[in-house]
């Protein structure tokens, strides 16, 4: 039977009495929803006329105007938007077809954003790695400095670079990942020049340090969240190629300070870097609002759509994107209620724990090979292959993450105590190669614990939130490191050695993945009490408890 135009709410489509809903893919039709509301007169039109004797003619997709349709059709909910699936508003019909955009999500566009991060954790990574070098030769300049005024270069370095993450994150979300990763070249930038003339240490401490260290915040703090947004089902794959832009960057900026220093002296070598870290203003310029992103797939999909199907199509692309964009679901710059959060509270104890044994081991271990008689080369060799093999070791934790060959969880608690066996065979190593076994098992740790910890949070707290999550988890993680350096310190001046040390530091590895293998339980226990609290809430009210 034929549907009039009154009928159909548009113009006519011959069907055989049956209507479907066309998903994104247009391989399968599934039978339409809202059954319930269905009136007996809607029901009589899609019944064939028992005496019908045409043959069927070929289904084809109805498309709908906003009109007949709520504006909300080609929106695609948080939880379908994969899928392709999309939840129809009560006053569309239950007969009409929807016809829903892509999402531009791992393809595409999302692996330029990719390779735009994995750069600029190349060169953030690649200085703070290398700074040990800049720290040897800034006392070579200013030797009458005294330690104490020294190490505000480095605490306030690594302080700002982690207490100011939740602070960058909300920036992100306000000013959008480019804003954010540009203005933080520009900040780095300014510290390395503003360094070059200084007269005092005092001087270095403020540039090279603070104005640096937030600069170098500004920088990679929106790298994180770009991810989570660009990504959904290769999320881990493409955290492993982000995070192995870390040890990368280690590797070849240790090099090039040395050769910078040697040709041009300090104030030179500042003065080039300061031009090398302005090549983060390039590539935060490639990293696109998602937003930005997903409006633009839509309005090519639309306009596409338009030219194969003019008959049909009664809606412009502008209404549609528009359609999409007032329903899609605001971020919230921070989000304090996370910290009530007791399943996030063991994220914040794991780190705790993790902190005291990561970077603190690597930076001991040289210390320790020199005290069983290691040469400098060999020290040199130690560093260069713990770098390297970090560097793959990520590489292969995302693609195996990415198989799903294993649960996420229990990777990273795998890596954790993988690592605390490592920094507990460290005291008992007598020559190179079994502190490369000790370095190869601290790689293993490091490289699982930065692929996953970020896919971890996205799934377990949501993408909306990440600025939040992963703001306060490096918030956390900065308190730690202006912490713990000073703790090992003391407990190695008491001990007279670094046996004890590697041993605390192995010992928190192990501790903080027990502690984060109760994650489920809290979470499991917490969001039964919150079931419970909702009931007794909707008992006083006196509504019904389902």
């Amino acid at each position: 039977m034929t549907l009039s135009h009154s009928e159909a709410g548009g113009t006519e489509h011959p069907t055989n009495g049956t209507i479907t809903k066309h998903h994104l893919d247009n391989t399968a039709t599934t039978p339409s929803i809202g059954d319930d509301r269905q009136t007996k007169e809607d029901q009589q039109r899609v019944i064939p006329a028992p005496d019908s004797s045409e043959e069927p003619p070929s289904e084809r997709p109805i498309y709908l105007s906003n009109a007949e349709c709520g504006e909300s059709m080609i929106a695609p909910t948080s939880s379908g938007e994969e899928n392709g699936e999309v939840e129809l508003p009560s006053s569309c019909n239950s007969h009409e077809s929807v016809l829903v955009p892509p999402s531009g999500k791992d393809k595409g566009y999302a692996w330029v954003v990719v390779m735009a991060v994995f750069l600029v954790n190349v060169l953030v990574a690649g200085y703070v790695k290398s700074f040990g070098i800049l720290y040897i030769l800034i006392l070579e300049s200013f030797p009458d400095a005294s330690g104490a005024a020294a190490g505000w270069i480095l605490g306030l370095l690594v302080g700002c670079r982690g207490l100011l993450a939740a602070v960058m994150g909300a920036f992100t979300v306000l000013m959008g990942p480019r804003a954010c990763v540009i203005m933080g070249s520009l900040c780095v930038a300014a510290g390395l020049l503003a360094a070059a003339p200084a007269a005092s240490i005092i001087h270095i401490a403020f540039t090279l340090g603070a104005l640096v260290g937030v600069g170098l915040c500004m920088s990679e703090t929106p790298g994180y969240l770009a991810v989570t947004d660009y990504f959904q089902d290769k999320r881990s794959l493409a955290n492993g190629f982000r995070a192995s832009g870390n040890p990368l960057g280690g590797v070849l900026f240790s090099p090039l300070v040395v050769a910078l220093h040697q040709h041009f002296g300090l104030r030179g070598a500042l003065i080039l870097m300061a031009g090398i870290m302005l090549h983060m203003a390039v590539l935060g310029a490639l990293m696109r609002p998602f937003q930005i992103h997903q409006h633009l797939v839509q309005a090519d999909f639309w306009k596409d759509n338009a030219r194969q199907n003019t008959s049909g199509l009664r809606i412009s692309s502008s209404q549609q994107v528009r359609a999409s964009s007032q329903t899609a679901k605001k971020k919230k710059p921070l989000n304090f209620r996370i910290l009530k959060n007791p399943a996030y509270l063991v994220y914040l104890a794991m780190v705790m724990c993790m902190n005291i044994a990561i970077p603190n081991a690597l930076l001991y271990m040289p210390a320790y090979g020199k005290s069983i008689g290691l040469s400098a080369y060999e020290n040199s060799v130690i560093a260069s292959y713990t770098s390297a093999c970090d560097f793959v070791m990520r590489l292969l934790c995302g693609w195996t993450a990415s198989l799903k060959l294993y649960k996420y969880h229990h990777g990273l608690i795998a890596g954790l105590v993988v690592g605390g066996i490592g920094c507990l065979l460290t005291p008992l190593c007598n020559n190179m190669w079994q502190l490369l076994g000790a370095a190869t098992l601290l790689s293993f740790c490091m490289a699982f614990f930065w692929t996953l910890i970020n896919t971890l949070l996205a799934d377990e707290f949501g993408g909306d939130d990440m600025a939040s999550t992963w703001g306060f988890f490096r918030m956390t993680q900065g308190i730690c490191s202006f912490l713990y350096p000073s703790l090992i310190g003391l407990v190695s001046d008491t001990t007279g050695g670094l046996v004890v040390p590697f041993a605390m530091m192995g010992s928190a590895l192990i501790v903080g993945g027990a502690v984060f293998s109760l994650r489920p339980f809290v979470a499991k226990i917490s969001g039964s009490k919150k079931e419970q609290n909702l009931q007794s809430s909707s008992s006083l009210r006196g509504e019904p408890m389902t």
